[in-house]
């Protein structure tokens, strides 16, 4: 992999080899990001993550839209894990609520 930097700008290229009958073709994959205002934001390290600051849009479907209507779908609770480290009775009252639900959900099954 070759990086290569310029006017705050990181260049990264691999090239992917694959198998293809007999040969091998060879493809290359360049990203660049802008380190200034970027919207997304990769960092490579050992424990590296990705930010995306704007819409992740695949193949014209936008992914935590999606992700947000199955949690919908599912009747999953909405989490603030922030709020549930300062407060921890809303985990314990989250905790009783699914509880209680399988409860009922079994009930309902065994009719």
């Amino acid at each position: 992999m070759k990086q290569r930097m310029n006017n705050n700008n990181y260049t990264y290229s691999s090239s992917i080899g694959q198998l293809s009958g007999s040969s091998i073709t060879s493809n290359t994959i360049t990203t660049t990001t802008n380190l200034g205002d970027s919207k997304v934001r990769i960092d490579g390290g050992e424990n590296g993550r990705m930010l995306v600051d704007v819409p992740l849009i695949v193949d014209g479907r936008n992914v935590m839209k999606e992700l947000d209507e199955m949690r919908d779908v599912l009747l999953l609770l909405k989490r603030d894990v922030d709020m549930e480290a300062k407060y921890p009775k809303l985990k314990e009252l989250k905790d009783a609520y699914e509880a209680q639900l399988e409860k009922y959900k079994t009930f309902e099954a065994l009719k």
